[in-house]
């Protein structure tokens, strides 16, 4: 009896300096990684986070429901990759998004540029919606003209305003306009690439350079349309009448 008990203390000793030595080396190997880098054939996460050596977070890749930011005023919750500045603010990123809706779909994919604290400058975008009345399909590189940081939260007083207020879309647009000649809102100033889609009244497959100008009014259109034919357009500080346009026939030379 006593030889079979003192043979279960030395197992349950050397059960304990093994576990002591695996819990220590998992500790070392938190700290310094006996292998730092490690393949892995299939890795199933739901969000995987990339740190400087001080802790930030500055790159994320992630689901749609482990991924919750600021992106200026806006709370921005969506998967994909998303890029982090030194403040820890999502500063842009490649995301997606993709649903059937009733008649057709809509889908996103952006990868996108953001200003300080601010939101998206530089876009390369795919857009489409397609329901029982409309089909709309966007491809390109878009560029946007953004206030100042300091100046976010009067930028989205603004916005909730123009959402408010009472009128006619002319009067809306109007006082949208005047906003935008102070430099209070974001303006559109570049699209380069391909516009198509349908609606009851018309189709449209336009591909081509669109500039606006400070104001977000159109200011030069050059494009091929869907019948093949070349358009050059310049338009009034406004953007709503053409002062210059050039048409050529399709395979036609200027």
């Amino acid at each position: 009896m006593e030889q079979m008990l003192l043979r279960q203390i030395r197992l349950l000793r050397s059960l304990v300096i093994v576990l002591l030595t695996v819990t220590t080396a998992l500790v070392l190997n938190v700290v310094h990684p006996f292998l730092p880098a490690q393949a892995f054939k299939i890795l199933n996460a739901e969000r995987l986070n990339i740190r400087e050596p001080d802790g930030t977070v500055k790159l994320i890749l992630s689901n749609a429901n482990r991924f919750k930011g600021r992106n200026g005023l806006k709370e921005v919750t969506f998967a994909g990759l998303i890029f982090l500045n030194h403040e820890g603010e999502e500063c842009g990123g490649l995301t997606y998004d993709g649903d059937k809706i009733a008649g057709g779909q809509k889908a996103e994919s952006d990868l996108t540029l953001d200003q300080f604290h601010q939101d998206q400058n530089v876009v390369l975008e795919h857009h489409e919606l397609k329901d029982s009345q409309t089909t709309r399909i966007i491809d390109g590189v878009a560029i946007n003209a953004r206030p100042d940081w300091t100046r976010v939260k009067e930028e989205y007083k603004i916005y909730d305003e123009l959402d408010k207020m009472k009128g006619s879309d002319a009067e809306r647009d109007a006082a949208r306009l005047d906003y935008a000649r102070q430099g209070k809102v974001t303006t559109r100033r570049l699209f380069v690439g391909v516009r198509r889609g349908a609606t009851a009244k018309e189709s449209y497959d336009d591909t081509g350079l669109f500039i606006r100008n400070t104001w977000g009014r159109e200011a030069i259109k050059l494009f091929v349309d869907k019948e093949n034919k070349p358009h050059l357009q310049v338009f009034d500080p406004l953007g709503e009448k053409i002062v210059y346009e050039a048409n050529f026939s399709a395979g036609q030379a200027p």
